[in-house]
């Protein structure tokens, strides 16, 4: 099994992201095949992921793509359920790009569901973590709509965004803890 796991670095009023700590701290995890942090942008992160995507694509191997990114104003750890087929971006990516309610995939449908339990999953991750529906508009959802893409045809393959809060609402230790606990449980469901 494959576990592809990012952050993201700063953006808008967003100078130090909490995910770039995390992602760091994750290196190196037994239970991550590669963890990196991610330009906040549409061609940066096309870029990045985009031989990831390709091989889970060509492949029947089990794929995880984790995502997280941060929620200024959120108060829990939020497992997203949903990536929508929109872009609508309140600001510019770090390269320009503020689309206006534009498909990421023009002819793709409205929405995907991650094929992951993700009520469950919160629920043994504890009382800090609960379940969302709206991952935003912004890059947060752009990520997670194509990674959802990728993997919604095959039955081990799977995307999961994680929202999390500012360090200040859920500590660095704690968000830490819940995201190796994740990975843990992840890594689990592919095995039983």
């Amino acid at each position: 099994m494959k576990v592809i796991v990012t952050g993201f670095g700063q953006f808008g009023k967003i100078v130090e992201n909490p995910t770039t700590a995390l992602a760091q701290k994750l290196e190196g995890n037994a239970n991550a095949t590669a963890v990196f942090v991610l330009e906040v942008s549409a061609d940066g992160l096309n870029e990045a992921l985009a031989p990831y995507w390709a091989e889970a694509e060509a492949s029947d191997e089990p794929f995880i793509f984790l995502h997280m990114g941060v929620s200024h104003k959120g108060t829990a750890i939020n497992l997203e359920q949903v990536g929508y087929n929109v872009a609508d971006f309140r600001i510019p990516d770090m390269r320009g790009w503020e689309p206006a309610a534009e498909p990421i995939a023009p002819n793709g449908p409205e929405s995907y569901s991650t094929s992951l339990p993700v009520e469950k999953l919160a629920a043994a991750l504890g009382p800090h973590t609960t379940v969302s529906t709206d991952p935003g508009r912004y890059i947060c959802n752009y990520v997670y709509f194509k990674s959802l893409a990728v993997t919604h045809t095959k039955a081990h393959q799977h995307a999961l965004f994680v929202h999390v809060p500012e360090f200040t609402v859920v500590s660095e230790a704690d968000q830490l803890a819940t995201i190796e606990h994740l990975l843990v449980l992840l890594r689990a469901m592919d095995e039983a």
